[in-house]
């Protein structure tokens, strides 16, 4: 959520979707999160949702199966702490040690790591932390825990969701750890964090051999570009992503640039940015960086007189010049 810092970027509009579905390096937040699950050898998850975003994380994730995955969902209260959160799923963790995270909770480090030492080292409760002060996270963020069958009975039968998980831990005389890790919780932050999570996910593409069509343009280190999307005289300069029925015409896409579905760039210049499906860049004559394009939405030059700025705004937008 946006805080009370004037210089800061409020957070993007989702159209109505929960914060975890927006899509940075063209797929949703939580996807991102439930690959990393996967790949550290998790093989089952409950998501954890309110009523108002329980249909719409349901319908995108499903059961699972595109990662391999077998998901459940539970109702909870959103304002509710971890001991709430562990109650509502107790049924099904058993009497299994087990990981509790936020929906957009990505680590730079491997998740697998991290498990090894919890395990190896027979600890009750290990907590996954941000540094702070580390770009994006001016204050320390928690990107969630490990913890024992020990202590989820701590936790569940004090069930103080005001408490410090860890210390309650530490004094029924568990063995505990706070781990400091790189990762960043983008739907907590602003679009800054947004970004920065974009970033993240775009350094991790290797390059694919280019099947869409593509003429007298430059392809620049790692770039996948849909077999669907054009590229006519362009320069795209990766780390960077052209999503399904893209076109781009005398343009340029520098580094960090997430583009998505159906966008049309022509004669317009952008990078370190997202641009959400269908939206379109025409001549818009300066470079275009550091921003959020929502879908569907268009910005363009025209060479009438008298030059005039003519904008549709919406609720939550930002307009920059400089």
């Amino acid at each position: 959520m946006a805080g009370n810092d004037a210089q800061e970027r409020l957070w993007p509009s989702t159209g109505g979707k929960p914060r975890q579905l927006f899509p940075v390096a063209n797929r949703p937040i939580l996807f991102h999160h439930l690959e990393r699950l996967r790949r550290a050898g998790l093989l089952e998850a409950t998501i954890l949702v309110d009523p108002e975003t329980r249909d719409p994380i349901a319908r995108a994730v499903g059961d699972g199966r595109r990662w391999n995955l077998t998901v459940h969902y539970d109702e909870w209260r959103s304002d509710a702490g971890l001991p709430a959160a562990l109650a509502t799923c107790r049924e099904f963790i058993a009497d299994e040690p087990v990981i509790v995270q936020p929906a957009d909770a990505l680590l730079r480090n491997r998740l697998h790591d991290h498990i090894d030492a919890f395990t190896d080292d027979r600890l009750d409760a290990m907590a996954l932390r941000v540094v702070p002060g580390a770009h994006p996270a001016p204050r320390e963020l928690s990107l969630g825990y490990l913890l024992s069958t020990r202590a989820l009975e701590v936790l569940v039968e004090r069930a103080d969701d005001s408490a410090n998980p860890i210390e309650e831990i530490r004094a029924s005389g568990g063995r505990v750890r706070v781990q400091s890790v790189e990762g960043c919780l983008p739907c907590h932050g602003d679009i800054d964090a947004v970004l920065e999570c974009n970033r993240r996910m775009l350094q991790e593409l290797e390059s694919e051999p280019l099947g869409a069509e593509v003429e007298d343009s430059e392809i620049q280190g790692p770039v996948v570009v849909d077999p669907s999307a054009q590229i006519r005289r362009s320069t795209v300069r990766g780390p960077a992503i052209i999503g399904p029925g893209a076109r781009l015409t005398d343009a340029y896409v520098g580094p960090y640039t997430s583009i998505g579905a159906g966008v049309q760039i022509e004669g317009a210049e952008i990078e370190h940015s997202i641009v959400l499906p269908r939206a379109a860049l025409a001549f818009v004559g300066t470079r275009i960086e550091s921003s959020v394009i929502g879908e569907d939405a268009r910005v363009a030059r025209t060479f009438k007189k008298p030059s005039s700025l003519r904008m549709s705004i919406g609720a939550g937008a930002e307009v920059s010049f400089s």
